[in-house]
């Protein structure tokens, strides 16, 4: 459900408004709803030291230390600069080591040369040019040249010298190149001098993920207030020659008492009412154990607006089932519990929602698996270990049936969700042409399968019919009712249509599941008996691996395509607007 709020309107006097703001974020209840875009530059700097922050972060949380809570006196962005100032050291340390490298290659094929040996001949008058050349092109005439000396072979190329004084060489059919001015010995030395700078860099730098992550946690929750604070004030109108300072914000009903007591104690005058159908009020969700671990996937698409219904526990069992439906195998089923129920001991409090929710999808895919009849990939119905429960398991046939059906009743229940809202908001007159959709769905199912009604279900379905022409639109002339009402029957109809063959993806990502651990099991099956001692551990691999491979693609597929059944057919059947505002209260972090 959406918690209802209150709408406060608070005005003070502009010399105590500082004071004022910082109490009311103390108590951290009120949701300014400011506009996240609009900003000044003070804020959007803090913004982006505060991503700075954030990345440096993450990236001293990433080296393998363990951080130590402990305070400190140095201030987050002190920190901060230090540490670039040694990333951009440990950048030019590595593109250091990296042309160091470069050049050792360049060198070590020639030998360990001596650079002074060379300046000494340039100056007597001699000079040294390097060559390199495949060995199909050192020909015997270079070989036997007197002024040529091969000094390596080397990966199937030739490395020589000329030497010149004031006669040239004619030219040399091979590539010249320059060498390092120092020999190999020493530009290895001068890679371990950069590699320990390198060392002593990182050493530096785990010292300050060890030491500093809580000081910059604390600016970067510092610098989140102080853009927050700046936001309201932005948003605070200014009246009276600006003596006056005007605050709008909304409290969820039932935790306004401490705020209430405070107002009571102070000198601002606040105004307190519930909020008129303009206002745009934040949205604060409340359901129950179950449905709560759904609100994130509400919060994927769009938080509803205030003045609808939240459908989260409404879809929230539907939801399941098609996860359930959609992996359809009793042994996928049973990692997800198991992974469930054990990570929940490592992860945090923030995390273990999500571990509970991976429980009761695997509980889905555990009873979905039996009634497709498959686990790991093997057919249950060929296994005598699972014969008391062969009357739960289902054909192919009778499973894409289901599929349509659960798809139907979700449709139908979206329907009544929709006829229910709209009397509620607009009155009853407007939900008449939703009604009518369903008396014709009814009436229908009842004449095509059930055939209970007899003759009446056919007049069910003319009332149905009736209703949607006469009360497309309450508001409109009866005669430009019926021209609307002839589209709405037909959009209506094919629609509703069309939304139900969607529910088809259930039994294709079921039946793909199930072929591909059927696959599976037909490549690895063999080995056991055809290769001795190697087939069993070579069957082990292959389960585990295309298993996993196959539980990883279908948990994709079976957490996106009801997710999209979700928001498309669900959402648009049950008449969702969205658009609404997360409730945020401005609080001190």
């Amino acid at each position: 459900m959406i918690v209802p709020m209150y709408k406060y309107s608070f005005v003070v006097y502009h010399r105590e408004f500082d004071s004022f703001l910082k109490d009311i974020s103390e108590i951290g209840v009120v949701d300014v709803s400011v506009n996240r875009n609009d900003v000044d530059d003070n804020i959007r700097n803090k913004m982006l030291l505060n991503t700075q922050i954030n990345d440096l972060i993450k990236y001293l949380a990433y080296r393998k230390v363990t951080p130590l809570e402990s305070e400190t006196d140095k201030d987050g962005i002190e920190v901060m600069t230090e540490v670039k100032e040694l990333q951009t050291d440990l950048e030019k340390s590595e593109h250091k080591a990296s042309l160091i490298r470069k050049e050792i290659s360049i060198a070590e094929p020639w030998g360990n040369y001596s650079t002074e040996l060379i300046q000494k001949l340039h100056d007597e008058g001699y000079t040294i040019r390097f060559f390199i050349t495949p060995e199909r092109r050192f020909t015997e005439e270079l070989a036997t040249n007197l002024r040529i000396v091969e000094v390596n072979r080397y990966q199937t190329n030739v490395y020589f010298v000329a030497f010149e004084s004031d006669e040239k060489l004619q030219d040399i059919d091979a590539d010249e190149i320059k060498v390092p001015a120092v020999s190999p010995d020493q530009l290895r030395q001068m890679l371990v001098d950069t590699e320990n700078e390198i060392a002593q860099i990182n050493k530096k730098l785990d010292e300050y993920a060890t030491l500093y992550i809580p000081a910059l946690n604390k600016t970067r929750m510092r610098l989140l207030g102080e853009v927050e604070y700046q936001q309201v004030v932005l948003k605070t109108s200014l009246q009276a020659d600006n003596k006056v300072c005007v605050l709008t914000g909304y409290v969820p009903v039932n935790d306004n008492d401490q705020l209430e007591s405070y107002l009571s104690n102070s000198n601002a005058i606040y105004y307190k009412e519930r909020p008129i159908p303009d206002d745009k009020p934040p949205i604060m969700l409340k359901n129950g154990w179950f449905a709560r671990l759904f609100e994130p996937i509400t919060e994927i698409f769009s938080m509803p607006e205030y003045k609808e219904m939240d459908l989260t526990p409404f879809f929230a069992p539907f939801f399941m089932m098609f996860f359930g439906f959609c992996m359809g195998d009793v042994a996928y089923g049973i990692i997800l519990v198991l992974v469930g129920v054990f990570m929940r001991k490592w992860v945090s409090p923030s995390v273990k929602p999500f571990l509970t929710l991976a429980i009761f999808l695997g509980i889905g895919t555990i009873i979905f698996g039996v009634v497709t009849g498959t686990i790991a990939g093997f057919v249950m119905e060929e296994i005598a270990f699972f014969k008391p429960i062969h009357r739960f398991m289902l054909d192919d046939n009778a499973v894409f049936y289901l599929a349509l059906i659960l798809g139907l009743i979700q449709i139908i229940y979206g329907l009544i969700i929709q006829a229910y809202s709209r009397a509620r908001q607009f009155g009853f007159k407007y939900s008449l042409s939703l009604i009518g959709i369903l008396l014709a769905i009814f009436g229908a199912i009842d004449i095509f399968q059930f055939k209970v009604g007899g003759g009446m279900s056919l007049y069910v379905v003319y009332a149905g019919i009736a209703l949607m022409f006469l009360f497309s639109d309450p508001d409109i002339n009866i005669f430009a009712r019926f021209g609307k009402g002839l589209w709405d029957v037909y959009s209506n109809v094919t629609g509703i249509f069309g939304d139900v063959l969607s529910y088809i993806r259930l039994f294709a990502l079921s039946a793909s599941s199930g072929i591909l651990g059927y696959v599976i099991n037909s490549i690895s099956l063999p080995l056991l008996d055809s290769i001795p001692v190697l087939g069993p551990i070579l069957f082990i691999i292959i389960m585990i691996v295309g298993h996993g491979a196959n539980l990883a693609l279908a948990g994709l597929g079976a957490f996106v395509h009801p997710m999209r059944l979700t928001f498309v057919e669900f959402y648009k059947n049950a008449g969702f607007i969205g658009g609404g505002k997360k409730y945020t209260p401005f609080a001190k972090h």
